[in-house]
């Protein structure tokens, strides 16, 4: 192996930074993964983390390329006890067009994100080459003539100077709190250009143990909201015979985290089938809440310098609105991208560049799903829907209605949501042609949907 390629260090255990240290441990003779938390002995919560107790998933895609990079991963995770979801077919799911008939399009692996970090950082503790500096705070880069050469890493909670680790290659994965455009300007780079649209949306959830002897016909429940509605809610299944309800709320209109008014939320849905499975059901743990929902992309690919031998990836480098279940699948396929980038580049110089370039690729489609469907609402922040965008949003209605009723653009419009397929794709002729000519007749309510 080449002598560049002695240590690589991951900032961040976040689910980007865990698979990041997967790949980078293919070529790389040391990885070493810096974390504030204190990684519980368990699957268990950890503050860094605090979306880890709402509801999460992990698209097809997602997963299969975790399984490519942990074999055997899903059958593990089913060991542990977590429900296999046929999407829709297992799935009540309420469109803003209305109710989705039950095909069969994809399937998914409903765990709890707790289960699902343990598992992996399970899996790569077992590769000796893996150092994990937990309890540590990364407090600045250190650098050479426009090389980054190390980290600067101090206890947590301590006031301390901090000690250099030397590295190869630095890779941030620390998420939402990253400080990168800080320590950017400390080493004299121009500020990044940022983009930031804020749809002002909160969500409370709360695990619930499922009744005895429930068994309605369906597993899942998704009541999305139709603008200018503002409310959603999702109840899924997760090991330990138990359900995730999440309850969100758009343009401030947040879910109350009080007994009675996380109840009257869900009971204002647009179906009571949620209210009506979890007013009885025995809850399991308190209502929490989270709010740091907004989509913020980092424009580093755009930047007239930058320095060598340093990285960005996950929410680090694109945050999205967390409703739409993209990022863990997004920083799944970034893993890809990194393990390319690092096998076709025989010098680390110039390979911050070539992947951030590449990576951005990765965000396009979920980002223009994900801000496609925030700027419908007049009290998003930060940009408002243009011509264009309502032009588009407009389609996709066409094509949300279709897909309630037709097998084939239901395919096409999940392929799209689970990452194998750009948007683009809904634009393709058999689509175009459905949505032109095809007049979609909406099932009454869930109990004229077939199985």
């Amino acid at each position: 192996m080449n002598e560049s390629r002695e240590h690589a260090i991951v900032i961040g255990g976040s689910m980007a930074g865990l698979l990041a240290a997967r790949v980078l441990g293919d070529h790389f003779d040391r990885v070493t993964v810096v974390e504030r938390d204190r990684f519980p002995d368990a699957a268990a919560f950890r503050p860094g983390l605090g979306q880890a107790r709402h509801l999460h998933v992990l698209w097809s895609r997602g997963l299969e390329i975790a399984e490519q990079l942990f074999p055997g991963l899903e059958d593990e995770l089913r060991t542990a006890g977590v429900p296999d979801i046929r999407v829709p077919a297992d799935l009540l799911w309420l469109t803003p067009a209305g109710w989705r008939r039950r095909f069969e399009s994809t399937r998914l692996l409903t765990f709890s994100r707790d289960l699902l970090d343990w598992t992996i950082r399970s899996r790569l503790a077992k590769n000796g080459d893996l150092q994990v500096l937990d309890g540590k705070e990364a407090i600045g880069l250190v650098a050479d003539n426009g090389t980054v050469t190390g980290l600067r890493v101090r206890e947590r909670g301590t006031t301390e100077p901090g000690e250099p680790l030397t590295a190869d290659l630095i890779i941030d994965a620390t998420g939402r709190s990253s400080k990168t455009p800080e320590w950017l300007e400390d080493l004299g780079y121009p500020a990044p250009r940022r983009t930031l649209i804020d749809p002002q949306l909160g969500y409370a959830s709360r695990n619930y143990a499922i009744p005895a002897g429930f068994d309605p016909g369906w597993k899942a429940l998704y009541l999305q909201a139709r603008a200018p509605g503002t409310r959603t809610g999702a109840l899924f299944p997760q090991e330990g015979g138990r359900w995730i309800v999440s309850l969100f709320g758009c343009g401030r209109d947040f879910p109350p985290t009080d007994e009675d008014g996380f109840l009257e939320f869900a009971k204002s849905l647009r179906s009571p089938l949620l209210y009506e499975a979890i007013r009885e059901a025995e809850p399991l743990t308190p209502i929490v809440s989270y709010r740091r929902t907004s989509n913020v992309r980092h424009h580093y690919e755009r930047m007239s310098r930058w320095p060598e031998r340093f990285m960005t990836m996950g929410d680090s480098l694109c945050a999205f609105n967390p409703l739409y279940g993209q990022g863990m699948s997004v920083a799944a396929k970034s893993a890809l991208t990194l393990d390319a980038c690092l096998r076709d580049a025989g010098d680390l110089d110039g390979l911050a560049r070539r992947f951030h370039r590449r990576v951005v690729k990765n965000a396009a489609g979920p980002w223009l799903v994900a801000t496609g469907e925030d700027l419908r609402y007049d009290t998003t922040q930060g940009a408002s829907a243009g011509l264009q965008t309502r032009i588009l949003n407009r389609y996709v209605d066409r094509v949300q209605a279709l897909a309630n009723v037709d097998q084939r653009v239901c395919d096409r419009l999940i392929s799209v949501l689970s990452l194998h397929a750009q948007p683009q794709s809904l634009f393709m002729p058999d689509v175009l042609w459905r949505a032109a000519t095809m007049r979609a007749r909406q099932p009454a309510g869930p109990d004229a949907l077939s199985p």
